[in-house]
């Protein structure tokens, strides 16, 4: 028996070895015939799950770690892997229930404690994320994540003292970690004497740091050499940061130019003037939209400091329902011809979107929605969702890219890397709204950032009038806003207007012709 217990263990720790290497196919299969030839060793149950869900087979890893429950219900730890799954689904409502569950097990378990905390991040409820990362750090404040997630936790609610120190723990406890060096060169104004760019420039030098830890330092390099006006300096760093990480990435513009072929052959073949009966008639929703980088933020700040108006931030909600409905060969794709007499579809669509909000229990008459790409989906909401606000924020297409190069983006934002790609991508933008304008006239209302800087009262004014919202006089205090923000814009919107990002490519105009040539075609 000892003998057989022994095997098992042997054979799980390979599997450990695979997942850990990043090989979860060898690591899947392996663990299938372990199971086969010991199905009472519940380990191998919870390693499975692991190799299923890194391959994002999640159905399928949440059925052998509900297996591996069942046959121990304290199991804690695969009960907080199963969380995690639900997690990386998007399902925020099973994900703290299975980690309240790993928690009330053990209570110094910091996985399901620090997990539970990022739920309570991204439903914008920054206070209680800050209690959960505080408590994981009581057990153990050598985690440098955590010291991490708190840090950017403070800097969403703007309390940018509190995040410095939480970035500089994590320097402290992993120097090599240089994400905090980037987040703690957004919040500072750097001179000549600054310790922390002495700290990077050094940092910069050592060999063995690897891509992803310089692209951190680069991008924070080119923020701390710009405050100093050295614009130069400034762009080589931005340059090599970008470089770098356009390397990483997998991206072809023709997979965009192909999208947005399709949108266009697509929704040019609907009459939007006779669909009476079409989609949820609710009038709850502003989507704030256009490119990255071009004022959404400010303007989201500005309608939901409104008291009738939750301000929900960047949600993948439309893009996901988008996903489950037209995905062809993991690509987004709309059919050649829509059948628009299918009314329930439509309905359901909307009704998804906005059943999925109730997850912020916002007791306001409207919400928003800043996720800027929506403007690819334009027309699809105006088919699901057709009483819907949309604000569509426009800025100087060169400041714009300037300012998306400058920057490093989760997930989507793929084009931003390269100044080719990135003045490509913003045509293929300006062709697209150009269209849905011609299609949808009235149902786009456009704010410029520039616009908006100079005459903020009577910009804002009409921006609520377009909402159907009374003036009123917190908008213009927006800064005063106590909500979470996670975008690159959190320190700017902590501030009242100003005009200093009016005109910010002159700083660096030699080194943006490549960009010119393309916007000026």
């Amino acid at each position: 028996m000892e003998n057989l217990k022994k095997e098992a263990e042997r054979e799980a720790q390979i599997i450990l070895n695979y997942f850990q290497a990043e090989d979860f196919v060898s690591g899947e299969i392996k663990a299938k015939k372990l199971i086969k030839k010991f199905p009472n060793y519940q380990a191998v149950y919870n390693l499975l799950g692991l190799c299923l869900q890194s391959q994002k087979k999640y159905s399928e890893a949440i059925k052998y770690y509900n297996i591996a429950i069942q046959n121990n219900p304290n199991f804690f730890i695969a009960i907080n892997n199963l969380g995690l799954t639900y997690h990386n689904m998007g399902n925020l409502k099973n994900a703290q229930s299975y980690y309240e569950r790993a928690i009330e097990i053990n209570s110094r378990f910091t996985h399901p404690i620090s997990n539970l905390a990022n739920v309570k991040k991204e439903l914008n409820n920054f206070e209680e994320a800050i209690k959960w990362y505080k408590r994981a750090l009581s057990i153990d404040n050598k985690l440098y994540i955590v010291h991490y997630n708190l840090g950017m936790a403070y800097q969403a609610l703007g309390k940018f003292d509190e995040s410095k120190k939480q970035f500089e723990l994590v320097l402290k406890i992993n120097p090599k970690f240089t994400r905090a060096d980037r987040s703690l060169s957004i919040s500072l104004k750097y001179d000549i004497h600054n310790p922390h760019l002495k700290s990077m420039e050094n940092k910069i030098k050592d060999k063995s740091l690897n891509n992803f830890e310089k692209i951190e330092l680069y991008f924070g390099l080119g923020k701390a050499y710009e405050d100093m006006k050295d614009y130069k300096k400034s762009f080589e760093n931005y340059i090599l940061g970008n470089k770098i990480k356009r390397d990483t990435i997998k991206y072809q513009i023709n997979d965009d130019i192909k999208l947005f072929e399709n949108i266009k052959n697509s929704f040019s073949n609907i009459d939007f003037r006779n669909l009476e009966n079409i989609g949820n008639k609710s009038n709850k929703i502003i989507f704030i939209l256009g490119m990255p980088r071009s004022g959404t933020t400010l303007v989201e700040q500005i309608i939901a400091n409104h008291k009738n108006v939750y301000g929900a931030g960047e949600l993948k909600d439309l893009t996901e329902i988008i996903r489950e409905n037209f995905l062809v060969d993991n690509k987004i794709k709309f059919p050649e011809k829509f059948n628009t007499k299918n009314e329930t579809f439509f309905n359901n669509m909307g009704t998804n979107y906005l059943e999925n909000l109730d997850r912020y229990n916002a007791n306001k008459n409207y919400i928003t929605d800043k996720a800027p790409l929506n403007f690819r989906w334009i027309g699809l909401i105006k088919l699901i969702l057709p009483n819907s606000k949309i604000i569509h924020c426009t800025r100087d297409s060169r400041d714009n890219c300037l300012s998306l190069f400058k920057n490093i983006f989760e997930g989507q934002l793929n084009f931003s890397y390269n100044l080719e790609e990135v003045g490509k991508f913003h045509k293929l933008y300006q062709n697209l709204m150009k269209f849905w304008k011609q299609l949808i006239p009235d149902f786009i209302y456009d704010i410029s950032y520039e616009k908006l800087v100079k005459n903020q009262e009577s910009e804002s004014r009409k921006l609520l009038d377009f909402c159907n919202l009374d003036w009123d006089k917190n908008c213009l205090t927006f800064y005063k806003n106590k909500r979470g923000i996670v975008t690159a814009s959190f320190a700017q919107a902590r501030k009242p207007i100003y005009k200093n990002s009016v005109k910010s490519w002159q700083k660096y105009e030699s080194e943006l012709s490549p960009l010119f040539k393309i916007l000026e075609r």
